[in-house]
């Protein structure tokens, strides 16, 4: 077995060094979109405004993971694979609707896919025929014929539970399935009638790769699912989304990754130019490439590994959120923060994976460069603050002490003090950086505290001079 014992860059000549969570400073969109796998930034670039740029980057990034069932990362002692859910929740007229065009680059894995199950089912069903042929006439009928694995890579969201469970068991974990829905309603109709209602609980377990069981009475079916993988996207509005989440105690919200944002205020010219091609011939023509990298993967076991500092950042940074995300949101918000550090990996593998695809790599285990742990790193911070709010959101758990912690914290202030000699009551309070902050802007905020000048405070002047008091 063939092992890189040093981490590469990447394409990229630049090696991005980790470091402590509080020193880290994320980069900007469009380093990070310039610093992108090639695959992945020509999907990227096809879009025009930077809101439909962010949807491709997260869309594709989870599209392309599903092509690699084999490959695994190891973490927190579980084999772990780049299958990933996401949900983007975005206004309308916001430009998702592009994202419909996406499934164009599987066009060609696809019907591959039905050709295969097509003549694969037809050689069956003259077996099935022989077999009761020979039934009938009382000759020996020899072993029944087996019906074939259908394995299927796209699956429909409107898809019973039943069924799912059924398709999961004929991939049988070499096969990735990716359900894929520009319309939230097309699953959570289903998930939320009697049908479907197993779909959540189907959802948590894949996520983790834990086994699924199914018996039903009809033909004594029993189904024992021990790998099964699934990735996800669906796109929606704010107002779908509790149809999909119905709580913020629900275990499905913390397996997926969100995506926010705005729609345009300016109008867009939608006159096309002479020479102008609609987007979908664009993303035809990739189907090709992605088709190739699909069979690059196809039963290849590949581990991608990290470095002590990318470790190092990961558990400094999964601490941090960890404490914010119960300070901020209560108990069940931190479910958040742990996943979210799983998705860190998962991300950074499908780069460093594209990548490796596109130099025809060979190694069995192969590390994280650092460039792709950056971008990675990018995704699950917009993810997980964008995840906080909408936890906040849902109906369910609210943390609803932060005014009595507001108050302690207000009384523990001297009159006057600067920003940075907060410190001790933060070590006192066992409270994050980001907690002080909010606290401050909030007694700003209700006149409690001023702030003549930047970084430095004063206690209780607003309330003297509303009484008529000089300081």
């Amino acid at each position: 077995m063939k092992v890189e014992n040093k981490p590469d860059t990447g394409t990229h000549p630049e090696v991005y060094k980790t470091k402590a969570a509080d020193e880290i400073k994320l980069p900007d969109f469009y380093t990070v979109v310039g610093r992108l796998p090639k695959l992945i930034a020509k999907s990227v670039y096809l879009m025009d405004t930077d809101e439909e740029k962010k949807m491709t980057l997260y869309a594709i990034s989870i599209i392309s993971g599903a092509l690699m069932p084999k490959v695994w990362i190891n973490y927190g002692g579980k084999v772990n694979h780049p299958a990933l859910m996401l949900m983007m929740a975005y206004p309308p007229a916001s430009g998702k609707g592009k994202l419909a065009l996406l499934p164009l680059v599987l066009r060609k894995i696809i019907d591959e896919q039905k050709k295969i199950n097509n003549q694969s089912m037809a050689q069956y069903r003259i077996e099935m025929k022989i077999y009761e042929k020979n039934v009938g006439k009382g000759n020996p009928p020899g072993e029944m014929p087996k019906k074939p694995n259908l394995r299927v890579l796209l699956v429909p969201g409107n898809t019973t539970a039943s069924k799912l469970t059924e398709q999961l068991a004929e991939n049988d974990g070499e096969e990735i399935a990716l359900i894929f829905e520009t319309e939230i309603d097309s699953f959570t109709n289903m998930m939320n009638n009697q049908f479907g209602r197993d779909n959540s609980m189907i959802l948590r377990k894949a996520f983790h790769n834990e086994n699924i069981s199914q018996m039903r009475k009809n033909n004594s079916e029993h189904l024992e699912i021990s790998n099964p993988k699934i990735a996800m996207l669906l796109t929606g509005t704010n107002s779908q989304i509790p149809n999909l989440f119905h709580s913020n105690e629900d275990g499905l919200f913390s397996r997926f990754m969100i995506a926010t944002g705005s729609a345009p205020l300016s109008w867009k010219d939608v006159q096309p130019c002479e020479s102008c091609k609609p987007l979908n011939e664009d993303f035809e023509k990739m189907d090709v490439e992605f088709y190739n990298m699909y069979h690059f993967f196809k039963g290849k076991s590949i581990e991608v590994k990290f470095t002590d500092s990318q470790w190092e950042q990961i558990n400094l940074t999964g601490e941090a959120r960890l404490k914010e995300s119960f300070e901020d949101a209560g108990e069940f918000a931190t479910s958040v923060a742990k996943r979210h550090s799983n998705m860190i990996v998962r991300l950074a593998a499908i780069f460093r994976m594209v990548r490796y695809f596109e130099c025809q790599e060979k190694s069995s285990v192969v590390y994280c460069n650092d460039i792709d742990f950056e971008i990675a790193n990018w995704m699950v911070a917009q993810s997980y603050k964008s995840s906080i709010e909408l936890f906040k959101m849902l109906p369910g758990e609210k943390k609803d002490d932060s005014s009595s912690r507001v108050e302690e914290f207000f009384e523990l202030l001297p009159k006057e003090f600067r920003t940075k000699e907060t410190a001790p009551l933060q070590a006192k309070m066992k409270v994050s950086d980001r907690s002080i902050n909010r606290y401050l802007k909030e007694l700003l905020e209700n006149g409690k505290l001023v702030s003549p000048k930047k970084g430095f405070y004063q206690k209780g002047l607003v309330a003297d001079v509303a009484d008529g008091r000089s300081s």
